[in-house]
C-alpha cells in the first residue's frame, strides 16, 4: 500500500458525505462538549469566547459544529414536577461556580497516555440548567450562524430531564427554530452515574428529573418513547447519541429501537463510566487535585477505540439503512478511514482534540484527500462499510492453521527473554539464543506482543503458497 503521508495533493478533492439527507463538506466534527472549560465572565464573553473555539474547529478543516444544549418550557417544567419521583433534586453541595475536574490517564511504556477522567460541577445535570442556559444558547446559535460558512452543518447534541418526553421535544422544536440542521438526542451521557438516586431510578425506572443519559440510554423501550417523541416533532433529521457501557449484542437492540422511531443516525458513542485510581501511597485517598471523594464519572481516551469499532461495525451489519457517526479513542487520521471502512458516515474525535489540539483536524483532514486520491478512490462516499464483506463468521474463516510459524530475526534479537518467559510452548533459550519448536508453533503471534524490537514475525511455513486473499 502506499504510505498516503507522503507528498502533497495535486488535485481538488471532494471529501463531502451525506447523512440522514444532510450534505457535510467533510466526515470531521469534534465530538460534543457540554461546556467548554472556564470562567466565561458576562453572557457577552461567553458567546464570543465559545463560538470562537467552534469556528477554530471550522478553521481547521471540521465538516460541522456539534454544540451540546437543551431547553424546557414553565409547562413542562410542571409535567416534571408531576410525573418524576423526585421534584428537588438532591444536589448537596450545589454551586453557582463552574467546578469541572479532569485526571490524566497515565500508562507506563509501552502503553503511555490512555486518556483523561472528569467529573463536572452537580449543577450542570439538573433542569436549573435549563433555564439558566437559554439566553446564551440563542445567541450562541445567532453567532454561529453569523460566524460560519453556510455549508457547514449544525448539530444539537441535546439533552434532555428524565424519562419525560416533553423535555426532549421542547428542546429539538426551539434549536429547529434557531436554526440548526439537526438534532442528536443525548442517551450516552456518563455524568449521571455518579448521583446518588440515579442507579435506583434505572433499576426502579423511576428516574428523578435529571440528565439520565446512559441510564435511560441502555433501555431499548425509553430510547424508543424518547426518540419517537422527537422525531415526530420536528422536521429536521434525528439521530440518537448512545453510550460504550451498552455493549454486544444489546447494542443492536437499542439501535433497532431507534431506527424503529424515526432516528436517521446514531452516534457510537459517548463516553464511558470510570472509576480513577486510588492514592496507593496515601491510604486509598482520591488522586483528585482539590476534590475530598472520588465518584464514579467519565472516562475517555483511545481505549474506547475497541468498543466503538465493534459497535459501529455490528450496528452497520445488522441495522444497514441507520447511518452512523463513530466517535471514542480516534486519536490518528488513519482511524477515522478504519471507521468509516466499518460502516460509520461521519467521525467525530474528541479525546484526540483535547490532548492534540486542532491540529488532528487538519492532520485528518490532509490525511483524507491523499488516502482518497493515491488509494485509488473517487469519494469517500465508496469506502463507508468497505470492510464489513470481509467480516464473517468465525467458523467460516479460513486461519490457514498448521500453515505459519514465528520466524526470529537474531540481528535484532537482544535477549531480554521476556517471549520466554510468556505463557508460549513453542519457545525457548539455547545455546545462547532464542529457539522456535516447530512442532509446537501454531503460528499464533502472542510471541510478538511481548518483543519490543521487532525481532519476532508470524511468516508462512517452508513451502506454503501465500494466499490469494
Amino acid at each position: 500500500m502506499t504510505n498516503v503521508h507522503d507528498n502533497p495533493v495535486k488535485k481538488e478533492v471532494d471529501l463531502g458525505v451525506t447523512v440522514a439527507g444532510i450534505r457535510f463538506p467533510n466526515p470531521i466534527g469534534v465530538g460534543a462538549i457540554g461546556e467548554h472549560w472556564g470562567h466565561a465572565g458576562s453572557l457577552q464573553d461567553y458567546v464570543d469566547l465559545n463560538s470562537d473555539i467552534f469556528m477554530k474547529h471550522v478553521k481547521a478543516g471540521a465538516g460541522y459544529i456539534i454544540m451540546a444544549g437543551a431547553h424546557i418550557t414553565p409547562a413542562t417544567e410542571r409535567i416534571i414536577a408531576e410525573r418524576t419521583s423526585l421534584v428537588e433534586t438532591p444536589m448537596r453541595r450545589r454551586s453557582d461556580k463552574i467546578g469541572h475536574r479532569m485526571l490524566k490517564m497515565e500508562g507506563k511504556d509501552p502503553y503511555g497516555l490512555e486518556g483523561f477522567y472528569f467529573v463536572p460541577s452537580p449543577f450542570y445535570l439538573d433542569k436549573n440548567f435549563a433555564r439558566f442556559a437559554k439566553d446564551r444558547f440563542s445567541y450562541m446559535m445567532e453567532a454561529l450562524h453569523k460566524k460560519k460558512p453556510k455549508e457547514v452543518p449544525i448539530v444539537i447534541n441535546l439533552g434532555g430531564f428524565a424519562d419525560v418526553a416533553e423535555t426532549w421535544v421542547d428542546g429539538a422544536k426551539w434549536f429547529e427554530e434557531l436554526g440548526a440542521d439537526m438534532i442528536e438526542v443525548n442517551l450516552g451521557c456518563p455524568l449521571p452515574s455518579g448521583v446518588d438516586g440515579t442507579l435506583q431510578g434505572y433499576q426502579n425506572k423511576k428516574y428523578s428529573p435529571l440528565c439520565q443519559g446512559l441510564l435511560m440510554g441502555d433501555n431499548p423501550e425509553t430510547v424508543y418513547n424518547i426518540t419517537k417523541a422527537v422525531a415526530d416533532a420536528v422536521s429536521i433529521p434525528v439521530g440518537v447519541k448512545l453510550t460504550p457501557e451498552t455493549g454486544f449484542p444489546r447494542i443492536i437492540d437499542v439501535t433497532r429501537a431507534a431506527y424503529s422511531a424515526g432516528a436517521q443516525f446514531v452516534q457510537l458513542f459517548n463516553a464511558a463510566v470510570g472509576m480513577a485510581p486510588p492514592d496507593i501511597y496515601n491510604g486509598g485517598k482520591p488522586k483528585w487535585l482539590y476534590m475530598d471523594g472520588s465518584p464514579f464519572c467519565m472516562a475517555s481516551g483511545s481505549f474506547l477505540r475497541i468498543p466503538c469499532y465493534k459497535s459501529v461495525a455490528a450496528v452497520k451489519r445488522y441495522v444497514p439503512d441507520l447511518d452512523i457517526a463513530a466517535a471514542g479513542g480516534l486519536v490518528e487520521p488513519e482511524h477515522f478511514i478504519e471507521a468509516m471502512m466499518l460502516g460509520a458516515s461521519l467521525v467525530q474525535p474528541c479525546t484526540g482534540i483535547i490532548e492534540q489540539g486542532n491540529s488532528l483536524i487538519r492532520k485528518g483532514i490532509n490525511f483524507m484527500k491523499k488516502f482518497v486520491v493515491e488509494q485509488g478512490y473517487d469519494s469517500l462516499d465508496q469506502i463507508v462499510g468497505l470492510g464489513q464483506k470481509h467480516i464473517k463468521y468465525n467458523q467460516d474463516i479460513d486461519m490457514m492453521a498448521g500453515k505459519t510459524r514465528i520466524y526470529i530475526d537474531h540481528d535484532k534479537c537482544v535477549k531480554c527473554l521476556r517471549c520466554v518467559d510468556n505463557i508460549c510452548q513453542a519457545l525457548s533459550f539455547e545455546e545462547g539464543k532464542v529457539q522456535v519448536d516447530l512442532e509446537r508453533c501454531v503460528g499464533c503471534g502472542g510471541c510478538v506482543l511481548a518483543c519490543r524490537h521487532g525481532a519476532l514475525e508470524v511468516g508462512l511455513r517452508e513451502g506454503v503458497a501465500e494466499p490469494q486473499f
